[in-house]
């Protein structure tokens, strides 16, 4: 008779072949990214082989039983909690099938029985490993993502800071401090913080630090070369944060005087875009912080912090153009101002200077007979509409008398007289009627002023040249000399002209000249 352990060809050959079709069938739904899929079809494929194999068997040895807690272990590991009870109720379900069929066998013995015992307290034991490992896991990923969400309020609690003070427009100096404060604050392990910036000189220059230290060495000017053998000038080169441990053979981290309890230094580059402005510098006294998992979220921070000092500086430089547009706005006005006030006293005095020259003009119209008369007196309207810079109006008992002031740039230069009809009303528009054609009329008498000071000026000029002519024709200082006389003679209308050359002499004590 034939072993009743061995399976027979045909079983044997069958699973084989539905072994390797399932494992194709596997590898294709996996690398088409369905990996859920993929672990549930090896899973179904190893229960429905080792689950026929193990009916097939009867198992009837103890060594039968391992297929079992196969079964069960893979369904655990590859599909979790779920899986693992499917695995266990799919275990149990083939053994009793194997027993219900033990009948077909020959009768085990005590000690096989025994074995058998022992198999199935390792499925449950086994069962019960995987499921404390997956419970422990799980465990692990709640505890290891609300880490990550509390890493991230930290962060954001850290911006939603340092974006508020920018709102209410701090100075620069004044929100970099007051970072480094709060990062020292909101993360204990860090027992100091400084920021350093790069310069175009080439070096990067400490500008907010923490503590009593960070006020000396602020004090001190602090500053590390770019790419020197230092953690901040290998982050600014670099553009990668650097993590350095003390006592390590590969670390660039420096003992600092002021800060011997330093046992981890990282820094971590501030960037704009790929523009490295500065770098984060965080100190520990406990070795195992900064790890690879930690760094992101600080290098997150560290750009952060760029950020919010790129926003600071664009608005110190906003406010400050903005204060240098003012003040070259009030200088342009106080200018353009002293320029109005020259030129109304300039009209002032040029329109004295052109009165007093020349009689001054004065005209009367009648308008009922249509004749004008020459009247140089000055009535008091007049006087009064001069003096005040505004209309006057006057009433006598049959006439009305308006006075309007002529003005130019500001400048009274006269006045016009107006006599109406007492029966007559004068309306407000009436009166600014009139004060607008006074100032046409200013502006009138003004262009006359200015072409007849020309013309002057222009006679003058065309005289000089005349004289300068005649004087350059003479040939003797005597010819040159006495057709000076003559020209100065014909235009000034003098009776006798006068040169002398020379230097006049000098008296003496008894009264001759020497």
């Amino acid at each position: 008779a034939s072993d009743p352990n061995a399976p027979s060809g045909n079983v044997f050959l069958a699973g084989f072949a539905l072994f390797i079709v399932g494992l194709i069938a596997t590898f294709v739904v996996t690398r088409r990214g369905s990996t859920r899929l993929g672990s549930l079809m090896v899973v179904v494929l190893t229960t429905i082989i080792f689950g026929a194999l193990t009916i097939v068997t009867g198992l009837y040895k103890a060594e039968d039983g391992i297929a079992l807690i196969i079964i069960v272990a893979l369904a655990g590991l590859l599909l979790g909690e779920r899986g693992l009870f499917s695995g266990i109720a799919a275990s149990i379900l083939i053994f009793l099938i194997s027993v219900s069929l033990r009948s077909q066998f020959p009768l085990i013995t005590v000690a096989q029985s025994t074995e058998i015992t022992v198999t199935s307290l390792m499925i449950c034991i086994v069962g019960a490993l995987i499921y404390a490992y997956l419970r422990f896991a799980r465990v692990s990923r709640v505890e290891g993502a609300a880490g990550a969400e509390a890493e991230r309020m930290k962060l954001a609690q850290l911006t939603s800071l340092i974006t508020t003070r920018i709102s209410r427009r701090l100075a620069l100096n004044e929100v970099m401090r007051n970072t480094v404060e709060e990062i020292r604050q909101i993360y204990p392990d860090i027992y100091h913080a400084q920021i350093f910036l790069t310069e175009p000189s080439g070096v990067a220059r400490l500008v907010a630090s923490t503590g009593e230290v960070g006020k000396m060495l602020m004090d001190r000017h602090h500053s590390l070369p770019i790419g020197s053998q230092s953690v901040i000038g290998q982050v600014t080169i670099n553009n990668q944060y650097v993590i350095a441990r003390s006592n390590s053979n590969n670390s660039v981290h420096r003992r600092n005087e002021f800060l011997p309890d330093t046992v981890v230094e990282a820094a971590f580059p501030m960037r704009i875009g790929d523009v490295v402005i500065g770098a984060l510098d965080l100190q520990s006294k406990t070795r195992d912080v900064f790890n690879d998992e930690d760094a992101p979220i600080f290098q997150s921070l560290a750009d952060n912090v760029a950020i919010a000092i790129d926003n600071a500086r664009l608005f110190e430089e906003t406010e400050r153009r903005l204060a240098e547009n003012q003040q070259l706005v009030t200088q342009m006005r106080q200018s353009s101002e002293e320029v109005e006030r020259l030129n109304e006293r300039l009209t002032g005095r040029f329109w004295k200077d052109y009165v007093n020259q020349q009689d001054a003009p004065s005209l009367n119209l009648d308008l009922s007979t249509h004749l004008t008369s020459v009247d140089k007196a000055w009535t008091t309207s007049i006087k009064q509409a001069i003096q005040s810079n505004q209309s006057v109006q006057s009433q006598t008992t049959d006439t009305q008398t308006v006075t309007v002031p002529l003005r130019v740039r500001g400048q009274v230069i006269g006045a016009m007289e107006f006599d109406m009809d007492d029966k007559g009303t004068l309306s407000p528009e009436d009166l600014a009627m009139m004060e607008e054609v006074s100032e046409q009329l200013g502006l009138a008498a003004e262009s006359n002023r200015l072409y007849e000071t020309s013309q002057r000026i222009a006679q003058r000029e065309a005289l000089v040249n005349e004289i300068s002519t005649r004087l350059q024709s003479g040939t003797s200082v005597e010819m040159t000399l006495t057709s000076a006389a003559r020209s100065l003679r014909d235009v000034l209308k003098a009776n006798r002209v006068a040169i002398r050359l020379g230097k006049p002499p000098v008296e003496t004590t008894n009264g001759e000249n020497s």
